[in-house]
């Protein structure tokens, strides 16, 4: 089995993103310590508001990250009008909630300056075999998924977890969930890693970082 040695930071509640970039930011920068408040600021996690992944990229860029993201989502049509192209993948009740917790015109914002960077953006459902190869060269990998089937529980929430292992059989996560428990180097089939991922609204979201 595969496991790098990545330092496991806990969510204290909804901080799920911030958690990971700090865990992110531990492993390849051990002689900078962040603060949860540092971690949202670089995040850009407003309370209340869903923490989208576009603020986090662009700072760990800044910091000279290396950066790479893989999902099945029109970034473009997103920055050119999000409500519109959202409208178009939700049904009501997710667009309503969009609506009301996200600053769209910002992320719009974020996003199109991501794409005008020319930042690595592939669109279409990141695999099982994208996780092993960024693993094996030495990149952390952080996923989108609903966090209640690893808890074993029913029901959804969004939630970002990050692979820092894997066998034939088992993918390693460290899982910053305030709500259900937090949880370093848990360890989960394929099979419900899978069914996690693809619970997120089947995007297959994936963002790899390595400095």
């Amino acid at each position: 089995m595969k496991v790098l040695d990545v330092p496991f930071i806990a969510n204290p509640d909804n901080r799920c993103v911030n958690a990971t970039t700090g865990m992110i930011l531990a492993y390849f920068m051990p002689e900078k310590k962040y603060t949860m408040d540092e971690l949202d600021k670089l995040c850009g996690y407003v309370e209340g508001r869903g923490t989208w992944q576009a603020q986090s990229l662009l700072a760990l860029h800044k910091l000279g990250f290396q950066v790479h993201q893989i999902e099945d989502f029109n970034h473009e049509a997103f920055a050119d009008d999000p409500a519109k192209y959202l409208s178009s993948i939700l049904d009501k009740e997710a667009l309503d909630y969009q609506l009301k917790h996200t600053d769209l015109k910002l992320e719009a914002t974020r996003i199109k300056e991501y794409i005008d960077l020319g930042l690595p953006l592939e669109r279409r459902p990141a695999t099982d075999d994208d996780i092993r190869h960024f693993i094996d060269d030495g990149w952390l990998v952080r996923l989108e998924v609903n966090d209640r089937p690893l808890a074993g529980l029913k029901g959804y929430n969004g939630h970002s977890i990050l692979v820092v292992g894997y066998d034939d059989s088992e993918v390693i996560i460290h899982n910053p969930d305030g709500m259900n428990s937090n949880k370093a180097n848990q360890k989960v089939s394929w099979e419900l890693l899978n069914q996690a991922w693809e619970e997120f609204g089947g995007s297959f979201s994936l963002y790899a970082f390595k400095k």
